[in-house]
């Protein structure tokens, strides 16, 4: 994700009905204010209408990760993984990162978790991020932990 935003400013004189074009598609600046308020919209608002992308979900679906996913197929409902709100989900004001992270404990067995995605909701809602990880490295019994960490970065 980039972000940025073109400006087009244009003045019409009252009397004479004149247009004048005074900026036309100009590139503009995020501050650092406005990249702090994105942060915490995307990433650490857990109430209020539009809620940032603060759960995590895991599954043992082999999956290929596409921009037009709307779900983890497969998604682990049971025994410790399932989907729940990030026990962190913070930003640090006057950076450009964003934590989202879980410590997952498993209270039973799971032959390979490979993959997760973030969430606006601790069911439903829409998944905003979604990646895989290493083939075998979440093989997990009773009581093992899986710690997840999502951490974002806005281009600016």
């Amino acid at each position: 994700m980039t972000s940025h935003g073109l400006l087009s400013v244009v003045v019409k004189k009252a009397k004479t009905g004149e247009v004048v074009q005074c900026a036309k598609l100009k590139h503009n600046l995020l501050t650092n204010n406005g990249r702090d308020g994105f942060h915490n919209l995307i990433y650490t608002n857990a109430s209020g209408t539009y809620r940032a992308f603060y759960a995590i979900g895991l599954t043992e679906s082999t999956i290929t990760p596409a921009d037009t996913d709307t779900t983890l197929t497969g998604e682990i409902s049971t025994n410790g993984l399932a989907r729940v709100d990030a026990g962190t989900h913070s930003h640090t004001t006057g950076t450009n990162t964003s934590l989202v992270e879980h410590t997952f404990t498993a209270t039973g067995a799971f032959t390979n978790v490979q993959a997760s995605a973030t969430f606006n909701a601790t069911s439903s809602g829409t998944m905003g991020h979604i990646a895989t990880f290493a083939t075998g490295s979440g093989t997990l019994a009773t009581n093992d932990t899986l710690k997840v960490s999502w951490t974002f970065t806005l281009d600016d």
